[in-house]
């Protein structure tokens, strides 16, 4: 976790189909959606990802010894797959996004606005990934026992908050429910205060800006991502990406997470690479 060097390795694929999606609301014609698992708006499945696609990211993992997991969820219909959604990872930062869930969930239930202090916190947290202020926040917002109501309030079945934040094990189905609440929002949401929160996630140092962003070319497109990091025990590394994506008339969450990785700057490869396969279906590029 903290701060690391950008790397930027992008591997593009040009395969036969296009994957077109678009906003938060169910479409007027649901034969028009796109291929993807149908599931209630909000919710995710163990379907794999439509074949072409599949075929790409087999490509990609060839004989790698590193492992990776794709989710992708289409905000409008509530659509998703996943490819490998057995694998298990390290949180690291991308628990920084529920605990910024967290302090909106509680400010809305207290129906107030944030203190300047929460803000500060906040955009260390999430801008600059800062692990002080995540440790202060997470325990100023009552550590795990919050935490894990925020994920029961979200569906997250497989992720469970501990003592130590970032330490737990995580899934891209979890992390897609998580990136899904961002983009679309949940009844115990403020929607002002959320806007605060996606702002951060928009916003993040440009040493940190990389990962599901990789391969969306629209010069309007809107992002919000957290980046998470870490060593495991066996001293390689964890490295994920999560939040979504609006351009070119599309807008779904996206989730790329990885493990077995010899140095961080391998992960960022293998997320960014991933994630560019996605994004040039997901935009029709």
């Amino acid at each position: 976790m903290g701060k690391e060097n950008q790397a930027r390795k992008r591997i593009c694929a040009a395969l036969a189909v296009v994957i077109m999606l678009a906003g938060c609301t169910a479409p007027d014609d649901a034969a028009q959606a796109p291929p993807m698992a149908e599931q209630g708006a909000g919710s995710t499945v163990d379907a794999g990802a439509p074949d072409e696609i599949a075929a790409a990211l087999d490509l990609m993992a060839g004989d790698r010894r590193e492992d990776f997991s794709v989710a992708v969820q289409d905000n409008r219909t509530g659509r998703s797959w996943i490819q490998n959604p057995d694998g298990r990872y390290l949180e690291a930062s991308l628990v920084k996004v529920p605990i910024l869930l967290t302090l909106v969930r509680q400010a809305t239930e207290e129906q107030r606005s944030f203190t300047a202090d929460e803000e500060s916190l906040a955009t260390l947290m999430i801008e600059y990934s800062d692990n002080e202020a995540t440790s202060e926040l997470y325990g100023r917002l009552g550590g795990r026992e919050e935490l894990n109501r925020t994920y029961e309030l979200i569906g997250v079945a497989d992720t469970e908050a501990g003592e130590v934040w970032g330490a737990g094990e995580t899934t891209a189905g979890d992390q897609l429910l998580i990136a899904r609440t961002v983009a679309c929002g949940a009844d115990w949401l403020d929607p002002d205060l959320l806007a605060f929160a996606v702002g951060l996630m928009e916003n993040v140092c440009p040493e940190q800006n990389w990962g599901i962003n990789a391969g969306v070319q629209a010069p309007d497109a809107e992002v919000a991502l957290k980046n998470g990091w870490l060593q495991d025990d066996d001293a390689v590394w964890n490295v994920g990406s999560a939040g979504f994506v609006r351009a070119a008339g599309s807008d779904y969450s996206i989730v790329v997470l990885s493990s077995g990785n010899s140095t961080l700057e391998e992960g960022i490869g293998i997320v960014e690479g991933v994630a560019s396969v996605i994004n040039g279906y997901e935009t029709g590029i």
